[in-house]
């Protein structure tokens, strides 16, 4: 009888848990209606469709992978993106796909591009391989996103053929016996020099229109016909053209002016003399910012934590001693507030090679490896360097070394110093302190790679054009042993 009421009890229970788990629901449902109406995230409701994807969602997707991870602007690595892509297939249905672009990286006038897409799907899942393609697309003086040129294009090496930066995923040959080297030779030049909007107005389900396919030097010849019925390489390369054209029209130099978007009119002439000159007045540079216009902070961000060793598993605090860039509390994200500044000076530790294909103005180059350490110098007489040794314990090379060291470092100044990624910056911190710096002024600003924002591009110097070949060394300096 116990038993029974027990479980009778039980029962009970169980069905006033159930009402009140229901009266729950109920009494709450408004609320989240109240909260979604404000903008806020709520749980999704259990269904099984799921919404199609919209820009936004590609958005947030981007947004995550450049700052979830050691990606994107302000970081070593450049930005990644996906994109959507319209794919087709040989009977010519349309799918909707996306491709990834793994890498962006912003010239002077000129944007490089590494994309990868899904070419042909003629063949079984698991052929089915991806293609990689290196693009350059130029950043038109018209500001219009269609304006922009196709500079090169390539499967597989970059202008310089030093890097592979591409890969053919389709098949090589054909079924109808055509090949890749038909495709590079034949089919890529055609678009080199062609405009985005250019290739907007190319087909994308049938051939180019093949009097203008054979026009140029050498290209009369050429058939369009060796693709037809043969392979959707050509349909899918344009269509990726055109959704990295779209991705393109994104950057910050077109002030987020859509694709397709028309040119600009031109400005209304005017008769005043005022208005007359300010229309063709040249851009000014930058405005040097007034000295000290902003308070420095202390170098080191004592709130930041960073790998004092590669292999650790867990950060560091950054504190006193902490010279690498992960620490600093001038970097990427907020150098543009302290630029120009009359009370700092401003130092690059990149060799001269390295220095004139892209640099900030008003930057003082100081090779590091070439004229400040060597590991070997103070045992190698073939070795000019100021200091050997390690950099927590430099050896002087010469008898003026700290002197010429101080010339190239001023005690007195706020030195703000990068190079290609920080960590020379940091040795020459060491250095440094151990010769008897004070570092309440010093700063390591990280390096070039990091520099990839918009927000920089005024403040650079971008000439890959420019090669230099030097040889470095001291005059007139007493060395020590040997």
């Amino acid at each position: 009888m116990n038993k029974q009421k027990w479980l009778v009890l039980l029962l009970a229970f169980m069905l006033l848990l159930a009402a009140c788990q229901t009266e729950t629901t109920a009494t709450e449902a408004p609320a989240n209606d109240t909260e979604a109406a404000e903008g806020n995230e709520t749980p999704a409701a259990q269904n099984n469709d799921t919404p199609p994807p919209t820009l936004g969602n590609i958005d947030a997707v981007n947004n995550y992978l450049n700052t979830s991870a050691d990606l994107g602007e302000g970081s070593i690595a450049n930005p990644v993106a996906v994109i959507p892509i319209a794919h087709i297939d040989g009977p010519k249905n349309e799918s909707d796909f996306y491709a990834f672009v793994n890498f962006k990286y912003v010239g002077r006038d000129f944007i490089k591009y590494q994309i990868s897409y899904v070419s042909c799907t003629c063949r079984g899942v698991d052929v089915n391989y991806w293609q990689n393609a290196y693009v350059e697309l130029t950043l038109p003086e018209s500001g219009n996103p269609d304006d922009s040129v196709i500079r090169y294009v390539s499967f597989e090496k970059d202008p310089s053929d030093h890097y592979t930066v591409g890969s053919w995923g389709d098949s090589d040959p054909l079924p109808n016996g055509a090949t890749y080297e038909q495709f590079k030779t034949e089919y890529l030049p055609y678009f080199v020099g062609k405009t985005v909007g250019e290739v907007r107005g190319f087909p994308v389900k049938d051939d180019i229109d093949e009097k203008s396919y054979q026009e140029g030097d050498g290209r009369g010849g050429y058939k369009l016909d060796t693709w037809s019925g043969a392979s959707v390489s050509t349909n899918n390369f344009n269509r990726m053209l055109i959704a990295l054209g779209d991705f393109h029209a994104t950057d910050s130099f077109f002030g987020g002016q859509a694709a397709q978007a028309p040119a600009a009119a031109p400005a209304e002439t005017t008769e005043t003399a005022d208005a007359t000159a300010t229309e063709t007045a040249p851009a000014e540079a930058p405005a040097a910012s007034a000295p000290a216009a902003v308070a420095l902070p202390a170098p080191i961000d004592t709130e930041k934590t960073y790998k004092a060793n590669q292999d650790d598993a867990e950060d560091t605090a950054c504190a006193a001693g902490a010279y690498a860039s992960d620490c600093s509390s001038v970097n990427p994200d907020n150098l543009i507030d302290y630029m120009n500044r009359d009370d700092v000076l401003y130092i690059d530790l990149r060799d001269f090679e390295d220095y004139v294909k892209k640099h900030f103005r008003n930057f003082e180059v100081v090779p590091f490896f070439a004229y400040i350490f060597n590991a070997e110098a103070h045992t190698n007489a073939d070795l000019i360097q100021l200091y050997g040794g390690s950099p927590t314990e430099p050896v002087p090379v010469y008898e003026e070394s700290d002197k010429m060291l101080e010339y190239l470092f001023p005690k007195d100044k706020t030195l703000f110093i990068m190079c290609q990624s920080g960590g020379r910056v940091k040795m020459l911190l060491e250095i440094l302190e151990a010769r008897g710096w004070e570092m309440d002024k010093i700063y390591n600003i990280g390096g070039m790679a990091q520099y990839n924002s918009g927000a920089y591009r005024d403040h650079m110097t971008d000439t890959p054009e420019l090669t230099i070949t030097g040889t470095y060394g001291f005059e007139g300096l007493t060395r020590i042993a040997p």
